[in-house]
């Protein structure tokens, strides 16, 4: 059978009509290796410039288009990879793929992006295995399929091929090796509304605006660009590091396109009014099941904080809140849609938690914002304030008064269930925090309980943030485990004292990690307790030796050691103050701790500049001079 001839969005414009099955399409293409099929001028000329096509020259170019089957993949279709594709190579013409591996639940996650000039499948090829990911198009794509058979002769036939090859899957192992989560490198982004008059288009010249603060050229296209075949938009595309697809209206012939074309979609609502179900919900194969659309929530400019609508969370991703005229929320959505949105991660450990007031003013002197927030245990509580909007002083007076001033450790009970019974300390998270749920936090804020019942971390999205807290620092023997739907939460340095992979799954930009676990240890002279009387327990206990408080905070905060190393590899900036002499209970030791981890920031800071701080996420580097702005107005 002949292949398409018509230039490159023929057959693109042509499924997008008909919506066939990408099975279906491959079939109507046949068999490959069909000779002297005719290619237009614009095809090779792309070709030639991807890096497994450099400087293999022109034979070995027409010789790959000989092998090659050329066919389009309308956006939020997985590519079906059974029969002959389950052993192929894939070349991007045009558009995104993305890559998603299934974890131990079956759950898809996004692990890579494959965008046009690139290719996908040669190590299911090389190895003789079995694909382990999933290839969805992200957006209406064109590939070239090489059969394996096709795919090994052309390389045994033109060693420039093996070599390019080779240079690649290097190339991409060190990507791997550096960095366990890839952030997704997005470039285009649908903003489709759920309201009738909400208007994309000015949404869109306010983050076109924000975008070229950061250096990044933008397009913005509506309704008109209707009916353009895939090449058009795939110029446009690369035109422009960012292009945003404005939809106008939920249910329109261009909302859908506009869908199919992004590798972000974005729904946009007003907020106090009912969102229905949005446009992506009933999709079988669509980008639901890939990657959960965003929420933008408009409200007016002096919009309270707490007024999530109840029950939103779930159909979602991350969500946003865009106050009218507010230009530091413009910025924020701008970062977090483009991959540039820093993350703060503050570990538990007890009172050497008070560092992190320190390291936080002085990242926020240095004009770094926070785009994303989450802790675990203590750091959990200094992360919700930060999250709060708390200043320097507030969050200092707010923590002396919680820990220093007054002991919530004091309540102590029959130990049933703890040694103390809690009151306390729910007292004081709800005189300091309310009724404020985490959803309706600003910006996104997220802690970590230890769940008993399912043996493993419970990441804390939504819901009363006191309860939240609690449940983060109920540290199991000394206070009384948090029961949310019938599960036994507990302090969430059990399992994850530093959870800096759960925010590298937000995979939006670099991470800042404080840990302040340190690796002060508990030390005891006695051989044996068990064999000694409780009179010279206690005389050791005044000299120093472990209390079963001390026994109990530490068994609840150590975490996992090697679950710790892997964090701390995984922050773009680490912070690790000395805290010499301060314990897990050293309250008094407050002035002390918060000054010590702003000294150690600061040196830092000073020492190595923030980018030098921040080398290992690129785009980081191109940001931080707005930061600084930013900071200054």
């Amino acid at each position: 059978m002949v292949k398409p001839v018509k230039g490159i969005g023929y057959l693109a414009g042509w499924v997008k009509g008909a919506q066939r099955p990408a099975a279906d399409v491959l079939a109507l293409l046949g068999p490959a290796g069909a000779r002297h099929t005719f290619y237009p001028p614009e095809l090779r000329l792309r070709l030639s410039e991807f890096p497994l096509m450099r400087d293999v020259g022109a034979k070995a170019l027409g010789a790959l288009l000989d092998a090659a089957q050329w066919f389009s993949l309308p956006g939020g279709t997985v590519l079906e990879r059974a029969g002959e594709n389950d052993q192929a190579v894939f070349l991007v013409v045009a558009g995104c793929l993305g890559v998603y591996a299934a974890d131990e639940e079956g759950q898809d996650h996004f692990v890579a992006n494959v965008p046009a000039g690139e290719t996908v499948g040669e190590m299911a090829v090389i190895s003789g295995e079995a694909h382990s990911a999933k290839l969805v198009a992200l957006r209406d794509s064109e590939l070239l399929r090489l059969g394996k058979a096709e795919f090994k002769h052309l390389i045994a036939r033109h060693p420039r091929l093996s070599l390019n090859l080779m240079q690649l899957l290097v190339q991409r192992l060190r990507q791997t090796t550096r960095r366990a989560v890839t952030v997704q490198r997005v470039r285009t982004i649908a903003l489709i509304p759920l309201h009738e008059g909400i208007d994309c288009r000015a949404l869109g010249r306010t983050l076109t605006h924000a975008f070229a603060e950061m250096s990044l050229a933008t397009g913005a296209l509506g309704s008109e660009a209707t009916g353009q075949a895939s090449d058009w938009f795939a110029r446009y595309e690369a035109g422009h590091d960012i292009v945003l697809y404005q939809g106008d209206a939920a249910d329109s012939l261009w909302t859908q396109q506009c869908l199919r074309q992004a590798d972000r979609v974005v729904l946009v609502a007003r907020l106090g009014e009912t969102v229905a179900s949005h446009p992506l919900a009933n999709e079988p194969l669509g980008r639901l099941k890939r990657q959960m659309p965003e929420l933008i929530l408009l409200r007016g400019a002096s919009g309270g904080l707490s007024s999530m609508p109840r029950g939103l969370i779930g159909p979602y991703g991350l969500h946003h809140y865009v106050r009218d005229g507010d230009v530091q929320d413009i910025k924020r959505l701008a970062r977090l849609l483009t991959g540039r949105a820093v993350g703060l991660v503050l570990a538990g450990g007890g009172a050497r938690g008070f560092a992190h007031i320190g390291v936080v003013k002085a990242l926020r002197e240095a004009g770094v914002p926070f785009d994303l927030i989450g802790g675990s245990s203590m750091g959990a509580i200094v992360a919700a304030g930060v999250a709060m909007g708390w200043d320097h002083d507030e969050l200092s007076r707010r923590m002396r008064r919680a820990f220093v001033e007054t002991n919530p450790l004091s309540d102590f009970t029959l130990p049933l269930l703890a040694v103390f019974r809690g009151k306390k300390v729910t007292k004081m998270l709800y005189d300091n925090f309310g009724d404020m749920l985490i959803e309706d936090i600003h910006p996104t804020y997220f802690c970590v309980a230890s769940n008993l019942t399912s043996g493993r971390a419970e990441v804390l999205t939504e819901g009363p943030l006191w309860r939240a807290l609690r449940a983060s620092v109920a540290i199991p023997g000394l206070l009384p485990p948090i029961i949310y739907e019938k599960h036994l939460l507990v302090d969430g340095g059990l399992m994850n004292n530093f959870p800096v992979d759960i925010m590298a799954s937000y995979a939006r930009g670099p991470i800042v990690g404080v840990d302040v676990a340190g690796d002060e240890a508990p030390i005891a002279e006695a051989e044996n307790f068990s064999e000694q009387s409780w009179w010279p327990l206690f005389r050791q206990q005044l000299k120093g030796a472990p209390s079963i408080v001390s026994i109990l905070m530490r068994s609840g905060t150590v975490g996992n050691e090697a679950q710790r190393r892997l964090a701390r590899e995984q922050a773009d900036m680490l912070f690790d103050p000395p805290l010499v002499g301060v314990g897990l209970r050293s309250w008094q030791a407050f002035d002390r701790a918060v000054a010590e981890g702003y000294s150690h920031a600061a040196e830092l800071i000073d020492k190595h500049g923030i980018d030098a701080l921040m080398s290992r996420q690129g785009d980081a580097q191109a940001l931080l001079p707005q930061w600084r702005r930013d900071l200054s107005r």
